[in-house]
């Protein structure tokens, strides 16, 4: 099991990730308005898996029937969808998306951690640390003390469950790493497809989704959650970790914040003050720092 230096080609997926996850608040806030979380999350797993067994059937792949894999499958979308997913929409109606989206920056701190020790290759270094908590610094200057602010108080549960929901990613990013030798493209579809098996029954049973009045935004915004931020993302997904390993992966939570505040001030011509620059240079830094590698020999 080894880890490759993240090559363009990984760059430019990690930044197709970025978009795909970052769209997905937006989209998870305007689907809410008709579907509760449970449906929410339902929904997207049945579009996503329909979306990547399409595309499975094209290249010719078949989905395995080892039972082994089956578990890992269902372990996977647990770990990386159903629980996060479920904890994210639930939180996502009781705080602010700027909070939640420092809460989610703690990916990559949590997923150094686990991996130093379940991952080889992705052992701890003093460079990797101070990359990632460069990062998770710029985050913080990039949100902005609105979002410290309102930790704790009423809202504890809600930031508890985005935390939560942050280990969960975590875990999966290192488990992930740690599967056989594997199809990216399967394994997604695979994955899907157990998510929106497990989650089906709590659906019927505790949200009655037949009875929902849904409009046409939340169905179409669900609809694209599906297709890109979970069915095409998963795939991405699967493949960047299995190339690169969890900490690479793990970045997206840091470029994501950086995107939104470059779209924000360049396209929107929103307000901006100097923390924000300052912010944005310690994230660069963050991630020039922790994905710097030595030449053999040095």
């Amino acid at each position: 099991m080894t880890v490759q230096t993240p090559r363009a080609t990984d760059w430019v997926m990690l930044g197709c990730l970025c978009m795909a996850w970052g769209l997905a608040f937006l989209l998870i806030a305007i689907g809410l308005k008709s579907f509760p979380p449970l449906t929410l999350v339902t929904l997207r797993l049945v579009v996503g898996a329909f979306v990547l067994y399409l595309i499975m059937h094209w290249q010719g792949l078949k989905l395995p029937a080892d039972r082994r894999w089956w578990l890992r499958f269902t372990v996977l979308t647990m770990l990386g969808n159903l629980i996060p997913f479920t904890l994210i929409s639930w939180g996502q109606l009781r705080i602010a998306s700027s909070q939640a989206g420092l809460l989610m920056a703690l990916v990559p701190i949590s997923t150094m951690l686990l991996a130093h020790f379940f991952v080889a290759y992705e052992r701890l270094t003093a460079q990797r640390i101070l990359g990632v908590l460069a990062g998770f610094a710029g985050v913080t200057a990039l949100v902005g003390g609105e979002a410290l602010s309102g930790l704790g108080g009423a809202s504890l549960p809600a930031q508890l469950a985005i935390i939560a929901a942050t280990f969960s990613y975590a875990v999966n990013n290192v488990y992930s790493k740690r599967l056989p030798t594997h199809n990216g493209l399967v394994t997604a579809t695979g994955s899907l497809i157990a998510g929106a098996l497990v989650i089906l029954p709590f659906c019927l049973v505790l949200e009655r989704p037949w009875e929902l009045q849904v409009d046409a935004g939340p169905l179409l915004a669900t609809i694209a959650l599906g297709v890109f931020s979970t069915g095409l993302a998963t795939w991405i997904y699967f493949v960047v970790v299995s190339n690169c390993g969890p900490n690479f992966l793990s970045l997206i939570n840091y470029i994501i914040p950086a995107l939104s505040f470059a779209a924000g001030a360049l396209l929107l011509g929103e307000p901006v003050n100097s923390w924000q620059f300052v912010g944005l240079a310690a994230i660069c830094s963050g991630i020039a720092i922790s994905q710097h590698r030595r030449s053999p020999g040095k």
